[in-house]
């Protein structure tokens, strides 16, 4: 296998975008999404880039690459449509030992962007290793399908559930055994019902002693709005 499959926290972390067309602002809305400080390069910018920088939301760094730019960032994304300014970005990126992506040219990227189906705090990530991103769209589809915005709410009440479990310090194989029943059990499709009395009879039937009403209650409140 070529590619190491990772997840970066790039929170509070220095990027740089190097294009400023409809494929730079599907990249820095990516980042910005992940709490990055995005630096910004490009001789042009869609409408929403350039309400993005107007707000401060992005930082203005140029309208035409520079090596210098890339002291301080951890990342960079070149997004044009210029070959030789595609191979310079990488060249430079490399040489300074940064994660570097050029769009649709994975020869040129020590990384590549996987396919993403997000449902909040769950990322199912799917990668062709860069052979075919048309098919690793593709079952992106079949997974946004499989699974719907419900699982948001659904991880968030396993989250809160495994915060409570461990928070009683009982013994590592019994916290597994609750985890692992939990996920087996109707929780799912009672959460998407609305059905707050089965989730919480769910719930009380797998954890003994069981948690108290006023313990479950802001859980069954924040998985059903």
């Amino acid at each position: 296998m070529r590619y190491y499959p990772v997840f970066l926290d790039l929170q509070g972390t220095s990027c740089l975008v190097v294009g400023g067309g409809q494929v730079g602002e599907r990249k820095v809305k990516s980042l910005l999404d992940c709490g990055a400080v995005v630096h910004l390069v490009s001789p042009e910018l869609t409408p929403y880039l350039e309400e993005a920088v107007r707000q401060g939301k992005v930082v203005p760094a140029g309208s035409a690459f520079a090596p210098a730019q890339l002291e301080g960032m951890f990342l960079v994304i070149g997004a044009t449509d210029d070959p030789e300014v595609n191979r310079q970005i990488s060249a430079e990126a490399r040489a300074r030992n940064l994660l570097c992506n050029i769009v649709d040219r994975p020869r040129e990227c020590n990384f590549i962007v996987p396919a993403t189906v997000r449902r909040g705090d769950l990322t199912i990530a799917v990668s062709t290793g860069g052979r075919s991103p048309a098919l690793a769209k593709k079952i992106r589809e079949d997974l946004e399908k499989r699974f719907p915005d419900s699982y948001n709410k659904y991880l968030e009440l396993l989250g809160r559930i495994r915060e409570y479990v461990l928070s009683r310090g009982g013994p590592q194989e019994e916290n597994q055994g609750i985890f692992e029943s939990l996920v087996s059990s109707a929780l799912l499709e009672t959460l998407q019902r609305g059905d707050r009395e089965g989730i919480r009879q769910i719930i009380s039937q797998m954890i003994t002693p069981p948690p108290s009403e006023e313990e479950i209650k802001p859980w069954l409140e924040a998985a059903i709005t």
